[in-house]
């Protein structure tokens, strides 16, 4: 199943008779026809206290769900890019209040909307550059062809600038990006978008290397992360799993298959928002780096520090995303919740009124898989299924409340 080691969880101060409960609420989300399936593991002290899978990867051909099962991550896509940005900036190569222009000029100069009238669009000029710290943030004013205002959805689906398989290379959708408008001025609100995309395009530039080589060479090679990938290999197709969508009666509808996948073929845009496929395996590698201070079996792919500073809150006034315009995204309300350098992060439990730890850091993605890093806790959670949207169900928020309840030191 996995190369992490594996321990009993009362080892680890975890009651097992509580973990169990785990698998019925799993059980419970795929027997009401409400998910294809689920997989869970929690890692703590470094070690798997839990795994465990229910359903199946293939609802349609009635083939269950295995443990090395390849599906979309999505958004979870963005805290690797993050960790790769943040490895160039550990060499010195920027600084967080650089413009982003210096290094990828198609973004000089940026207009922000203001309005639309019967002669078109209305803009006015960005009152400043949009930084790279904006980036790591989803500060920069840039958005999601699905959540921005009308004119800016029809751009974004008409220009091709939501960073998709077919979109083209990284560099020719941010040369049409940086063509378009800005959401709102630069610092001015946090908006989730392709913030991180541009960011993947710009360890293009400095390193000299195409993103998902970048990513294989200095993190998926490094922590053995060998399911990987922004497209499947043929020779994987046969591990890679349908993804759902909920129906209008909160079942499920098949949406994207496996061979007739974006991702099966021809993937030429290495979205670092939301373009990689991954394992639970591959993906807990991951999340326990982080949980262990940016190290994993004697590879130290971030410094201590800098992991600590990307899980600090970044927003103004160590506000949450409530001060910036963010009421609710997901299934998750953010009060409580501030936002550090492509993640996440508790301010207030209370406020946030889900059972965490001040400082855990996370994120999850469209296909309602999630993860999170509890520090106060030395704890890694992964949940993985596929359906879409990733605001259906309250899966994050019970989940948390299902590992946390089993800790008993």
């Amino acid at each position: 199943m996995t190369d992490l080691p594996h321990s009993d969880p009362e080892h680890l101060g975890l009651s097992p008779e509580r973990l169990a409960r785990i698998r019925p609420w799993m059980e419970r989300y795929v027997a009401s026809g409400k998910l294809p399936w689920a997989m869970t593991a929690v890692i703590r002290h470094g070690q798997i206290a839990y795994w465990d899978q229910v359903g199946q990867a293939d609802v349609e051909a009635g083939r269950d769900i295995e443990p090395d099962a390849i599906c979309r991550i999505y958004s979870m896509s963005k805290p690797i890019t993050a960790v790769a940005a943040l490895q160039l900036y550990e060499h010195g190569h920027f600084q967080l209040d650089d413009p982003i222009a210096d290094y990828i000029p198609a973004f000089a100069d940026m207009q922000v909307l203001v309005g639309e009238g019967a002669d078109g669009l209305m803009t006015e000029p960005a009152s400043r550059p949009i930084t790279i710290h904006d980036l790591f943030t989803h500060t920069s004013g840039l958005t999601y062809g699905f959540s921005g205002g009308d004119a800016l959805a029809r751009i974004y689906a008409e220009q091709g600038l939501d960073f998709d398989a077919h979109d083209g290379t990284l560099a020719e959708v941010c040369a049409r990006l940086g063509q378009a408008p800005l959401d709102h001025h630069p610092g001015a609100r946090w908006t989730y978008g392709v913030s991180i995309d541009v960011l993947g395009h710009l360890v293009e530039v400095i390193s000299g290397q195409t993103f998902d080589r970048y990513l294989r060479d200095h993190i998926f090679a490094p922590l053995g992360m060998h399911d990987t990938f922004f497209e499947v290999p043929a020779n994987r197709l046969d591990r890679f799993v349908p993804c759902y969508d909920q129906a209008p009666d909160n079942g499920i509808a098949r949406s994207d298959g496996t061979t007739d996948s974006p991702f099966a073929s021809g993937v030429t845009c290495f979205s670092g928002g939301g373009g990689l496929l991954s394992t639970m395996n591959d993906y807990l590698r991951f999340a326990d780096m982080l949980r262990g201070g940016g190290e994993l079996d004697g590879e130290r792919i971030l410094g201590r520090r800098t992991v600590d500073y990307m899980a600090t809150n970044h927003m103004p006034g160590d506000g949450d995303l409530t001060t910036m315009g963010q009421e609710v995204f997901s299934e998750t309300s953010y009060a409580g919740i501030g936002f550090g350098l492509g993640v996440s992060v508790v301010l207030d439990p209370a406020a946030a009124q889900t059972m965490s730890s001040p400082g855990e850091f996370a994120w999850g993605g469209m296909a309602s898989t999630a993860f999170w890093i509890d520090p106060a806790e030395d704890m890694a959670v992964v949940f993985l299924t596929q359906l879409i949207p990733s605001g259906s169900y309250p899966l994050r928020r019970e989940l948390r409340v299902l590992v946390n309840q089993a800790l008993v030191d």
